[in-house]
């Protein structure tokens, strides 16, 4: 290891953002492994983000890992 580098990074997300991706791809229900996944994130990262949305307002909590968007006023989601 080379000294003086870093392993890690800080990445800033905009939550109101990723919230229109998911609604866009018909997204309705997140589970945290699968945001992980799609995000590159752990799964503690994951669940850290769709808390985040949660105390937004963008999302409620369905189940214990799962989460459910909730529909903007005017957004309709693909059936």
């Amino acid at each position: 290891m080379v000294m003086g580098v870093k392993n890690t990074i800080t990445v800033t997300i905009d939550l109101r953002l990723l919230v229109l991706r998911f609604r866009e791809s018909g997204k309705r229900f997140l589970r945290v492994h699968e945001v992980a996944y799609e995000l590159g994130v752990s799964p503690k990262t994951a669940g850290k983000i769709l808390r985040s949305l949660e105390r937004l307002g963008y999302a409620v909590r369905w189940s214990g890992n799962v989460y459910m968007l909730i529909e903007e006023k005017g957004f309709r989601y693909k059936a």
